[in-house]
């Protein structure tokens, strides 16, 4: 015999996208996202035909995300604009997926179409009430009737007949929240107003959805949009309301019954057209579906439908162009896939090994210690998967502590891992009823952490590489303007000294060879002035040839001022004496040396000693080369890495390396004819080994 159904499971009010939608509306809304030409009032108008596609948009809207950006909302068109095009869009498309992939609800065909019906002609009915007794916001009382009953659908979800089951004990319409709670344990008007609680709206949308069954007698007094509401929700059933439901609404609005009656034609006359271009089936065809639900289903299915819906938010994380925005892209995926409003970072710090809240005026801004007491986001980190504390006795005093801070009654987390590099952890409180859907929704929750966690580590390693590339800049620049300046001491210093044989002889005659000198001298002064700020300047310089012991002495210097000496390192040159000019190359050798020298800095201790030597007449392959070497005394290269050591592939030392030196030398050096190639350190460490052509 089968289980009977357990009518009293804690409810999750927040769980929007189990919720069935039109087909038609989201075919409509992704087909106007297609059109450049399509207004946000279209748009607008697309999504007010659905309850709880608008449901995802306000929720979206009025998430953490967005708290910081704008009040909150209660339009469909200011959340178009609050959220943007994009977010919309990906909001739809998840949407489009779910509709695709997920038959899980088990609803009958034949109780949806009269319940989708029901709504439209209420929101309809609500908005025309609205203009008719002048209340100010038409369009927030035509959302409140779309919404009204979406307690209906959280309910069907967990109960799929419990629209048969309510129908088959004809209650009035005061009774059916005390008929939902003794059959399922909670009532659609407080469940749907829970939701719309949630968004924290400056609006009476959340009453008006919890009374909108209370007696006519208890509302006379009530704010206008719970009486609108009670009343189009009364006069929009599907049997014909009798007398008395005109006279009960002639009491809460002083509208005659005539004019009531009028009202609903309308309303029952708009939505008729409507019904056929959203394919919702009349009374009559529903009744003869076939209302079995479909199967689960399968896993092969899910997983793919959990992939898609990564893929479906992946967009809206790559666009980030720092890691603020690339976090609260991630929050906003989160809100749209999960209904998870209140998302958290704890960030780790590599330096210090603690993780700090990204929000700088959050707790723990003095950092959590990996290594101390037991919590969700030390567990999380350690064991590499979600981590709760609903439901475990060893909740930490951490927990308790967000918990509290939070109003919630457990704490979530998810790592976030990179490669085997720990990011941080995002955290989020969730209440009691939130927990079945989110523990069945583990492997999509760990599969969304591991997507954002690899965008993040992308964007830091892009942001490393960036610096990197500046910071070698200015180091050239540094080196180049060190040069110069020791360049121009030289002729300032004959300036000096002829001008002062100049005054000596003001007396006579001005002597002209004194003179040529003395221009010629400023002449070259200019020039090389003039090669501090054109960098490539000192090529028509080139038959002079590249000296390389005084490209690598100069260049050495700020090497061991800027990254050498700071961190404990001794830099130490062997240059072999008369080695002859080279053709090129001068800034080519510069970026070289910079780099090998920087990846050996990196990959070293305080105490370890670099080795930069130059040798002559080293023959290769039937020809002469200058050989520069760079020696290190670090850990050297393991043998694994050692076979793609010069491909673009990513360093093993983390995202502090920006991985492209090698890679970067090795077209330099094949751009000057010669040839680079490593092999350990004698003793321990790297060696780096570069021949140059020799010139003759």
């Amino acid at each position: 015999m089968p289980e009977a159904p357990d009518f009293h499971q804690p409810f999750d009010s927040s769980d929007l996208s189990a919720l069935p939608t039109l087909p038609a509306v989201v075919g409509d809304l992704l087909a106007a996202f297609a059109d450049d030409n399509a207004s946000i009032q279209a748009l607008a108008r697309i999504i007010s035909r659905d309850a709880p596609l608008s449901a995802r948009m306000l929720a979206v809207a009025n998430s953490a995300a967005y708290r910081s950006r704008s009040p909150r909302v209660s339009s469909l068109e200011r959340t178009l604009t609050v959220v943007g095009l994009a977010t919309a869009k990906t909001i739809a498309v998840t949407t489009a997926i779910y509709q695709t992939f997920s038959h899980l609800h088990g609803i009958p065909p034949n109780e949806l179409a009269p319940f989708w019906r029901h709504i439209l002609v209420c929101a309809h009915l609500v908005r025309r009430l609205a203009a008719i007794t002048a209340y100010p916001a038409p369009d927030e009382a035509y959302l409140c009737g779309l919404l009204h009953d979406i307690g209906r659908l959280l309910i069907a979800v967990r109960h799929p007949n419990a629209f048969e089951a309510v129908r088959a004990r004809t209650p009035t319409l005061c009774d059916v929240p005390v008929l939902e709670r003794e059959l399922f344990g909670a009532d659609h008007c407080t469940l749907g107003a829970a939701l719309v609680e949630s968004w924290r709206l400056h609006s009476f949308l959340a009453d008006a959805i919890r009374f909108h069954h209370q007696p006519v007698d208890k509302l006379c007094d009530a704010h206008p949009l719970l009486r609108l509401l009670q009343t189009a929700n009364a006069l929009s059933q599907a049997n014909e309301p009798d007398d008395a439901a005109f006279a009960d609404a002639d009491r809460l609005l002083g509208l005659t019954p005539a004019l009531l009656r009028r009202a609903r034609a309308e309303a029952e006359f708009e939505v008729a057209a409507l019904v056929v271009d959203l394919g919702i089936a009349s009374p009559e065809a529903s009744a003869g579906q076939d209302a079995a639900a479909p199967p689960v289903m399968p896993h092969w299915r899910q997983r793919v439908q959990e992939q898609a819906l990564i893929d479906g938010v992946r967009g809206e994380m790559c666009a980030a162009d720092g890691e603020p925005a690339l976090l609260e892209a991630i929050a906003r995926c989160a809100a749209i896939l999960f209904n998870l409003a209140e998302v958290r970072f704890f960030l780790l710090n590599p330096a210090t090994g603690l993780l700090h809240s990204h929000d700088p005026d959050g707790p723990l801004r003095e950092g959590v210690d990996l290594a101390g007491a037991e919590n969700a986001l030390v567990r999380a980190l350690r064991e590499r998967r979600l981590s709760h504390t609903l439901g475990e006795d060893s909740a930490g005093l951490l927990d308790r502590q967000l918990c509290r801070l939070w109003q919630a009654d457990g704490v979530l987390c998810l790592p976030l891992y990179a490669a085997a590099d720990p990011l941080g952890a995002m955290a989020v409180g969730i209440a009691r009823t939130q927990a079945p859907r989110l523990l069945a929704q583990s492997p999509m929750l760990e599969l969304f952490a591991s997507e954002a966690a690899i965008q993040l580590g992308q964007l830091r390693r892009r942001e490393a590489r960036c610096r990197r590339i500046e910071e070698d800049r200015r180091l050239l620049e540094r080196q180049q303007l060190r040069a110069v300046l020791h360049e121009v001491a030289n002729p300032l210093t004959i300036v000096r000294n002829y001008l002062h044989l100049l005054t000596i002889r003001l007396g006579v005659q001005a002597p002209m060879e004194e003179l040529r000198i003395l221009r010629e001298e400023t002449e070259r002064v200019g020039r090389i002035l003039l090669r501090l700020t054109e960098p490539d300047h000192d090529q028509a310089h080139a038959a002079a040839g590249v000296n390389l012991n005084g490209v690598v002495r100069d260049l050495s210097r700020v090497l061991d001022d800027a990254l050498c000496r700071p961190r404990g390192i001794r830099l130490s040159l062997d240059l072999a004496p008369d080695i002859p000019p080279l053709k090129a190359g001068g800034d080519p050798i510069r970026q070289v040396l910079l780099n090998l020298v920087r990846n050996a800095v990196e990959a070293m201790e305080a105490g370890g000693t670099i080795t930069v030597t130059t040798r002559d007449q080293v023959h290769w392959h039937g020809r002469f080369y200058v050989e520069l070497a760079v020696a290190d005394t670090g850990p050297g290269i393991a043998a694994e890495q050692q076979a793609g050591l010069f491909q673009p592939i990513a360093s093993a030392k983390g995202d502090g390396h920006a991985g492209l030196g090698l890679t970067i030398i090795k077209k330099l050096i094949d751009e000057l004819g010669g040839y680079v190639c490593y092999r350990p350190n004698q003793g321990g460490g790297a060696l780096f080994l570069i021949l140059l052509p020799r010139p003759g």
